[in-house]
């Protein structure tokens, strides 16, 4: 019972880890997402609803999702590269304990924070979860939602819970369901469904840079200990002088010049 109690505890404790070590990159995502909902309606700058995915629209919407991108990358570096770190600390805990019978004590050590493969990819599953959820909300409203608001003056209203779930959707995942909204009002049918598939870039990209970042804080450790260990055999093979001290007729004569 314990041993099952202290597996559902630690199960948590990754569950909540993944969630914080992605809560950054979300921010970043709700950010551009607001940042796409707030400009792209402008007509002003972007244009009437009529004219659709115009190049304006594009240009915002990929500029946005690029740059969260980029931003959710950098996070899972910097977290790939503390998360090696913790685990060779878990490393040197586990063999003292095997060692020697009982573990070093490291109040800095958590076990939940080390480096797996499989933990950048639950992390940027919360990302994903989101844009999963915005496209399925999107695609079971889909023709209600477009009827409304391709022409504001016909019968078909939307209800005031709707309301506010669209509204809700496009700040927090407007950059994977508004290129489909505006596809949509230009007067194409494309399913707001197909915009669950981009759920898959926030979790490759934290997956992949979780990876790289991990690899490239050991491949700097081993590369310092390299240098280190060079450093160490050239200062033992470097002649040693002989100290004479100040006995008399131990030094060897200095030539007169």
């Amino acid at each position: 019972m314990t041993s099952f109690k202290e597996k559902w505890q630690f199960f948590w404790k990754n569950v909540w880890e993944s969630f914080k070590s992605s809560l950054l990159a979300m921010i970043m995502f709700f950010a551009a997402s607001s940042c796409v909902f707030l400009v792209t309606l402008q007509e002003d700058m972007c244009g009437k609803l009529s004219e659709g995915l115009n190049f304006a629209r594009w240009a915002w919407i990929i500029g946005a999702a690029v740059v969260a991108m980029l931003y959710n990358g950098f996070i899972a570096y910097a977290n790939g590269g503390q998360g090696y770190e913790m685990l060779v600390s878990g490393n040197m805990k586990r063999m003292s304990a095997e060692r020697l019978g009982t573990p070093m004590k490291m109040s800095s050590h958590k076990e939940e924070k080390e480096y797996r493969d499989w933990k950048g990819f639950v992390s940027g599953a919360w990302i994903g979860l989101i844009v999963l959820l915005s496209g399925l909300f999107m695609g079971a409203n889909g023709d209600q939602i477009n009827l409304a608001m391709a022409d504001l003056d016909n019968d078909v209203t939307l209800g005031t819970g709707t309301v506010i779930m669209v509204f809700i959707v496009f700040l927090l995942s407007g950059w994977s369901v508004m290129p489909f909204f505006f596809a949509n009002m230009g007067g194409f049918a494309v399913s707001y469904y197909w915009s669950c598939f981009l759920a898959l870039a926030p979790i490759l990209v934290t997956g992949i840079f979780y990876i790289v970042g991990a690899y490239g804080r050991r491949n700097k450790a081993i590369k310092a200990q390299e240098q280190a260990d060079a450093a160490s055999r050239a200062q033992q093979q470097k002649p040693q002088k002989i100290n004479y001290g100040g006995l008399p007729g131990t030094k060897p004569n200095k030539k007169k010049k």
